[in-house]
């Protein structure tokens, strides 16, 4: 064997060997891109390496189905315009060349559309390099966020719409934790603290729980009874009544309190106005009863009648006195018939009552004549000891009446002096 064919042989051996470990390397390599492409298939998030061009290099399953394709292979080698409206294209392709210009990855929220509708997601985009450091690619991770996207805006709408009843009432309305921070204000509270709703979230103590004494007296309250607690507050001329209701975190203790406020001022002023002006009926219709309960009845000239009826109190026995002496003063009269028919009962109280009014009245140069006194009655006087000496007392009124028209001794016979 020739020194050339033995080389040639040599050559021929390391060769093989070479196409074997080539073969081996090349079998690795396709092993383990099939593995990074099973991981990256079975991550629900959409992963993506495409060139300047937008020509899809790898992808996921995840993307390929995004994209309404069955396979991966129906999408590699493809460029991103086939397979989006063009608004969606340029949107994301903006963000693309964005990455290229600043060398660095970026976040960026990102939409596409789905049968169900507009899809949102979170992406990460980040430059990929080749071996010199020269960027050839772009790379993205794109998480699916539509779900929470979707959770957020029915939240944001619910509290709209929770604010927007809220702001419809009239009343104050605040929800606070135990420590007296404002939650949520409606426009009616906030109003009355001369800011927005958003303005007072995070305020401290204002009203109606602006004491943090009662504040900590209230929520003493409310862990103590579970149940809500009212009370009256007072701002700027205002009446309100609140009540306070316990809000617990779930099934554990007492967590915050919802406040509730009506303004009641004008009820409260309607309430007051309208005590005054039963007051104002209650004195019209005392005035009138004690004219009427004490009437003062002209006889002649010379000589007036005051029945008595019902009960004598001390303001009615004032009324009756004042009522007889200014008759006496102002008519100039001479006899005064008092008529006791009426009165259901005589104690201490009414005889002297009786007796004042005789002795003032003879101050006065005029004589009273006491008629209808009951036996009953006249018993009472006697056990009571009223002294009636120097009044003349007759059976009825009709006999007083006679006795006061016709002069003194020319009616029929007066009983003098009943007493004890």
């Amino acid at each position: 064997m020739t020194k050339e064919t033995e080389t040639v042989e040599r050559l021929t051996v390391e060769n093989d060997a070479l196409r074997k470990r080539v073969a081996e390397l090349e079998e690795t390599v396709r092993q383990r891109d099939r593995v990074m492409q099973t991981v990256i298939d079975h991550i629900p998030a959409l992963i993506f390496v495409m060139d300047l061009e937008d020509t899809y290099s790898h992808t996921n399953q995840s993307c390929a189905i995004f994209m309404g394709r069955k396979e991966v292979s129906e999408i590699v080698g493809h460029n991103a315009r086939e397979f989006f409206p063009p608004e969606v294209f340029d949107s994301w392709r903006e963000n693309n060349r964005l990455v290229a210009a600043k060398g660095e990855a970026i976040v960026a929220e990102e939409s596409g559309p789905r049968e169900d509708g507009i899809h949102f997601y979170q992406s990460i985009k980040f430059p990929v390099r080749d071996s010199e450091g020269t960027i050839r690619w772009i790379g993205g991770i794109a998480t699916n966020v539509t779900a929470e996207r979707r959770a957020d805006a029915r939240l944001r709408e619910s509290q709209a719409h929770a604010q927007a009843m809220l702001d419809a009432s009239t009343d104050l309305l605040l929800l606070v934790d135990l420590e007296g921070v404002v939650v949520v204000a409606n426009q009616a509270a906030a109003g009355r603290l001369g800011c927005t709703p958003a303005e007072v979230a995070g305020m401290r103590d204002v009203f109606p729980l602006d004491e943090p004494a009662r504040r900590a007296s209230l929520v003493e309250e409310i862990r103590r009874t579970g149940t809500p607690a009212h009370f009256d507050a007072a701002r700027d001329d205002r009446w309100f009544e609140v009540t306070a209701y316990p809000v617990q975190s779930g099934d554990g203790p007492l967590a915050r309190l919802a406040i509730y406020g009506r303004d009641v001022t004008e009820q409260r002023r309607a309430a007051q106005e309208q005590r005054r002006l039963q007051e104002q009926v209650i004195e019209a219709q005392r005035l009138a009863i004690q004219e009427i309960g004490t009437p003062l009845v002209p006889l002649t000239n010379a000589a007036v009648a005051i029945p008595l009826i019902g009960a004598i109190d001390e303001v009615r026995a004032a009324h009756f006195v004042e009522t007889m002496l200014r008759g006496v003063e102002e008519r100039g009269a001479h006899i005064v018939v008092v008529d006791v028919t009426g009165v259901n009962t005589v104690d201490t109280h009414v005889a002297e009552v009786l007796v004042r009014a005789a002795r003032a009245a003879k101050l006065l140069g005029a004589e009273v004549i006491m008629t209808g006194i009951r036996p009953a009655v006249a018993q009472a006087l006697v056990e009571l000891g009223a002294d009636l000496g120097g009044v003349v007392t007759l059976a009825s009124l009709q006999d007083g009446i006679a006795y006061a028209v016709r002069g003194k001794g020319r009616a029929s016979s007066p009983r003098r002096g009943v007493s004890s």
